[in-house]
């Protein structure tokens, strides 16, 4: 495990192992950390540099006051891959790290060969966190309502164990209560997940790989990436590199060969 201190004081961890080209950037999502991309740090290593961080708040890193945005996310990546000399890479962002995935793609394209998204979110405009009238919106405020309520770590427990398949352990949930809650629901993570990745994706130039684990309506996508293609997994729920990670290297691996 090794550490950086970013610009603002932040001391954050993350591992890099292998060596090979292309190499390998895996970003976590909502109240994780990098542990679920075991699988896939075994799997790539055998020949590739792989490099997996726990973002700030989250996993070993610090848990400053500030500075939870997905900007900052992607400049905090940018910043590790650049002491760990890491350029031209595959980032592969899971679920809510999917709108810093992408941050950082477009604004480090240096570092970024190409990008897989897991089970992220849709493309779309900014969520109207609460309004009714904004189905995305509206989901994403009775969850920040509810992990925020009298009951909170309760309706957290209940949120975040449904994203698991009944296939699958607990072994996450553990780490992702940890997450402290100002963190869980800001902008950076929960609430981040409504940001405008539709004005975000208009500037990535890289292949990308939209990787879900149900059907997706590939309409929006398609008219947003430039070069996209699409790959569904098979019996496993919203954390397919924990669940099936059989499946999710060999898609992923797939789509890096033919770039």
């Amino acid at each position: 495990m090794a550490t950086l201190t970013t610009q603002d004081g932040t001391k954050t961890f993350h591992t890099v192992r292998g060596e090979g080209r292309p190499r390998f950037i895996f970003i976590h999502g909502w109240c994780s950390n990098l542990r679920p991309w075991d699988a896939q740090t075994r799997y790539f290593t055998k020949g590739h540099r792989v490099l997996a961080a726990d973002r700030r708040g989250h996993g070993r890193s610090e848990v400053p006051e500030g500075g939870y945005t997905t900007k900052q996310h992607a400049a905090d990546i940018a910043a590790v891959a650049r002491k760990e000399k890491i350029r031209d890479a595959i980032v592969v962002g899971h679920a809510g790290g999917g709108p810093s995935s992408l941050e950082f793609a477009r604004s480090y394209p240096q570092y970024a060969r190409a990008v897989v998204m897991v089970d992220a979110p849709v493309v779309g405009p900014k969520a109207d966190i609460g309004n009714p009238k904004d189905s995305f919106g509206a989901v994403l405020g009775g969850m920040i309502d509810q992990i925020n309520g009298k009951n909170g770590a309760k309706a957290f427990k209940q949120i975040y164990s449904g994203y698991f398949s009944e296939h699958a352990g607990r072994a996450a949930l553990a780490d992702a209560a940890r997450t402290p809650r100002a963190v869980a629901v800001g902008v950076a993570d929960l609430a981040g997940v409504g940001i405008n990745t539709q004005a975000t994706v208009k500037q990535i130039k890289q292949p990308v790989l939209w990787l879900a684990v149900t059907e997706v309506d590939q309409a929006a996508p398609r008219k947003a990436f430039r070069n996209i293609q699409f790959g569904q997994t098979v019996g496993s729920g919203n954390v397919p590199q924990f669940e099936v990670p059989d499946q999710t290297n060999a898609m992923t691996e797939r789509f890096v060969s033919n770039l």
